[in-house]
């Protein structure tokens, strides 16, 4: 009779472990299961940022491609410009020396021309003169 009460205590005892294990298993399967949701949600989350973060990306370097074009474009326009100023700078002192020179053989003939006119006065003057001296 000992024994069967020890044996009915031993087999209480196990039904309450089993019971005990037994809930615990399905609070572990609950939160296991919770856990896989949580995980999940987490997982297509992140794929989500990955996705955007990669569309982004993408788009960042059209326009970082597109700026670079651009500023190429307008630094070989800028060169192109350079060059243009500086030869028109060059034409312009070209155009100023010609001018001058133009200017110089004007005056030079201007004074050979009123030389030539002094002269020719000087001459009747001279002449004038003459007649002057022989007719006294």
């Amino acid at each position: 009779q000992v024994s069967q009460n020890e044996l009915d205590w031993f087999h209480q005892d196990s039904e309450a472990q089993m019971k005990k294990w037994q809930q615990e298993k399905k609070e572990t399967r609950d939160n296991l299961k919770a856990l896989r949701s949580t995980v999940k949600k987490h997982t297509d989350t992140n794929e989500r940022y990955l996705k955007t973060i990669e569309d982004k990306e993408k788009q960042y370097n059209v326009y970082l491609n597109t700026f670079l074009d651009t500023s190429n474009k307008f630094a070989n326009e800028k060169v192109k410009l350079e060059e243009l100023i500086k030869k028109s700078q060059d034409d312009c002192q070209e155009c100023e020396k010609r001018a001058v020179k133009a200017e110089m053989s004007v005056f030079q003939n201007w004074k050979e021309t009123e030389v030539w006119k002094l002269s020719g006065t000087i001459a009747k003057a001279e002449t004038n003169l003459r007649m002057l001296k022989a007719l006294s």
